[in-house]
Formats: structure tokens, sequence, C-alpha cells
């Protein structure tokens, strides 16, 4: 599985939203750093589910997710269930999410979790001839539901 990022202090997120030409805003500070606390991609409602105790109401989180989507900061994938999910792709410097590193993910088909998967654990060969790759996506069953 992939590490989980360092945690940013907020003066770090801060200088990462401005490197990215984006304002350093409550919100968006506090989005980056709930991300990186989190080892595998997060859905909106469940950012909403800490931030909105902090004051920071439901369509800010939104459009803050979206907004560092769209400046690279993040990656937004949907792993076919209709459900849009966000991972930090730029804040940190270890594991697969560093530096947007494409890496497979794997969703249980028995409890729903995702998983992130480094290269030592999934290795695929994607020819130049197939076109451009933005998720790798496996289906099965995660090691907690393979026990019970």
């Amino acid at each position: 599985m992939a590490s989980r990022l360092p945690v940013p202090s907020i003066s770090e997120a801060r200088t990462t939203l401005r490197a990215a030409g984006m304002r350093a805003t409550p919100c968006r500070v506090a989005v980056i750093q709930f991300l990186s606390r989190h080892k595998a991609p997060t859905s909106h409602q469940e950012v909403c589910l800490e931030l909105e105790e902090r004051g920071f109401d439901k369509s800010t989180i939104f459009r803050t997710l979206n907004d560092l989507a769209e400046s690279g900061l993040a990656h937004r994938m949907e792993l076919g269930d209709h459900v849009w999910r966000y991972e930090l792709t730029a804040v940190g410097d270890q594991s697969a999410h560093a530096a947007g590193q494409l890496h497979p993910h794997l969703l249980c088909t028995a409890c729903g979790g995702i998983t992130c998967l480094s290269s030592r654990q999934v290795q695929v060969s994607i020819l130049e001839t197939i076109g451009e790759i933005s998720e790798i996506l496996l289906k099965g069953r995660c090691r907690h539901c393979l026990s019970n």
C-alpha cells in the first residue's frame, strides 16, 4: 500500500497553494491537510464530515476539491461507483502520490474500501500505442474481507 503523505503545516500548505497560483484560503489549507492524513482517495462527503464541524460549508469544500484537482494539486477519480474521490498529488515528497505519479487502486467489491497500490505491488506495462491512461483500477477483495 502506498505510504501516507506527511501532513503539511499551515505554512507549508499555504506555500504549496501559492506556488500553484492559488489563494491560500482557510478552506483550501484545511482540505490539503485533511487529504494528506488519508492514505486512500476520499469523497466529498468524507471531507465534509470532518470539516463542516470547523465551519466550512459543503459547497465551499466541493469547490475547493475541484479547484485543487484543476490546479494539479489533487487527482479526481471516479472508481465505478459514481462517486468522485480526491487524493493529493503534489504535497509532500513520498509515495506514489508525489509529483502526481499515476498509481493503481484496488476497489474492494465486498466492503467498497479503496487501497492505493504502489508500483512494487503492481507492475503494469502500458504501450504508447494504447493512448493516455488516466487511472488504473483493480477490483477484488481486500485483505480484511478475505480474512472474514
